[in-house]
């Protein structure tokens, strides 16, 4: 098959161009691009745990897992997200350590990769639900008139005994009673004689919720916005808090059923540690968890989703932004973030790559902020994989996922830049593709051509 891409028509991607598999081969044919008939959306165990974007596709971790890894052995997601890598590894007897920028990320993976008896999990959520229905009744009258909040003077009345995150223009985001009912809904999963384990499970099912009954639109993953269409669905909505907090639960639960059955079936001792912190300082950051045999990871696109302002409200609630300060902070921290600031771009005159060069030039020209974001993107992933091959095994293997992109209406074929500004440190041993299907990001809400397909690499430290 040629190197050349599968032209893929609009934003929907059928399987024309691509060979049809239900898994992908053990040896992929180089170059080659598949259809995986795998169930979209349903990838069962905790993987839906909480709705992340842009996550991991389950099936490719399942290959490069059963290719490269052994029962036993250990392996490295360092833009681990919200761990799809380590929920796969860890029903596979592979222990795994993952690392993300992003505290909500973090929180979520870990909730996902701890196993908890289901059993217990539902004794645990009937104790809650008993201690929520003493308080069903109070805005039952606004769940059931479409639009309906409680006044401000009730609102002041009854969060005096309740903790509400300083979330700037909060009544903007979430009606008066659902944020009492939020409210109520932490302040009883604290209270609740919980484990950690078990604490953090349920605030992942909390965090879940809150998107649900907040008044943005619960689709865009640009960020959060109150949409007109939104808006004026919000008039006839009717929003049950503590019903979409139990309906998340209960979802969570099934998921993690799978999970403690699978985990039963591997033997041996496997951990699944995840840590919070910036790749560029992997190094330190592993501390005795470095010489890994196996890196599989996913990096982030550049200007596809800002995480920080996607997940604003779930960042506030669950305590991992206090104030404005806190959020600028973690804002100017992701590697791909839409804006970088002049104060924190540091670069050379060239990257070394010609046609790189050239193309930065020209989108400079039409876009200068975003020239200097594209810019700071490579620059900040060739630093990464530079702190990639230090933590590595001499025969290591690292599997990356990546997608070429837009800018300015400009084609950047991220990967081959990407294969090259790295070469001083890795060899590009394989390569392959597949076709994206709801990977629920935003370029192809803001382009036609979007990312439609993802590559495979195969790469081995030099």
């Amino acid at each position: 098959m040629s190197n050349q891409e599968p032209k893929l028509e609009g934003r929907r991607v059928n399987s024309n161009g691509h060979q049809q598999v239900d898994k992908l081969p053990r040896v992929p044919e180089r170059n080659n691009s598949f259809w995986i008939n795998s169930r979209n959306g349903h990838q069962g165990l905790t993987h839906r745990l909480f709705r992340f974007p842009a996550k991991f596709h389950p099936p490719v971790v399942r290959w490069a897992l059963g290719k490269y890894a052994r029962k036993g052995s250990r392996v490295l997601d360092p833009f681990t997200g919200s761990g799809t890598v380590q929920v796969e590894a860890l029903v596979r007897g592979v222990s795994s350590v993952g690392v993300d920028i992003d505290p909500l990320a973090c929180l979520i993976a870990k909730a996902k990769c701890a196993p908890l008896d289901p059993d217990v999990l539902n004794s645990r959520l009937q104790r809650i639900e008993k201690t929520l229905y003493r308080y069903s009744t109070l805005h039952c009258a606004q769940q059931a008139q479409p639009g309906a909040d409680i006044s401000e003077r009730r609102f002041r009345a009854e969060s005096e005994a309740l903790w509400i995150p300083d979330i700037p223009n909060i009544t903007h985001w979430l009606r008066r009673y659902v944020i009492i009912d939020l409210a109520r809904i932490l302040q009883t999963i604290q209270r609740a004689n919980l484990s950690s384990s078990e604490q953090l499970f349920f605030k992942a099912c909390f965090a879940a919720a809150i998107r649900r009954v907040s008044n943005a639109d619960p689709t865009p993953v640009s960020g959060l916005e109150v949409t007109y269409i939104q808006s004026q669905r919000n008039k006839n909505r009717r929003i049950d808090v503590f019903g979409e907090f139990l309906t998340k639960a209960r979802m969570g639960i099934r998921g993690m059923d799978e999970l403690w059955q699978a985990r039963k079936r591997t033997s041996g001792r496997v951990t699944a540690r995840v840590l919070n912190g910036d790749v560029l300082n992997l190094g330190k950051i592993l501390g005795k968890f470095d010489d890994m045999p196996l890196v599989i990871t996913s990096p982030p696109y550049c200007q596809a989703v800002e995480y920080s302002r996607r997940h604003r409200l779930e960042l506030y609630w669950l305590g991992l932004l206090r104030n404005h300060a806190d959020h600028s902070t973690l804002v100017h921290s992701y590697i791909g973030r839409h804006r970088v600031r002049a104060a924190d771009f540091k670069a050379s005159d060239a990257t070394g790559l010609k046609q790189l060069d050239k193309l930065l030039a020209k989108i400079g020209q039409l876009d200068h902020i975003k020239g200097r974001t594209l810019q700071h993107y490579f620059e900040a992933m060739t630093c990464s994989f530079r702190q990639i091959a230090h933590v590595m095994t001499k025969n290591g293997t690292v599997v990356c996922v990546i997608g070429d992109s837009r800018c300015c209406g400009i084609r950047v074929p991220t990967t081959e830049f990407l294969v090259a500004l790295i070469d001083d440190h890795f060899s590009l041993k394989h390569r392959f593709s597949y076709a994206l299907r709801n990977h629920y990001m935003q370029y192809g809400l803001r382009n036609g051509d979007g990312i439609k397909q993802e590559n495979v690499l195969i790469l081995k430290p030099k």
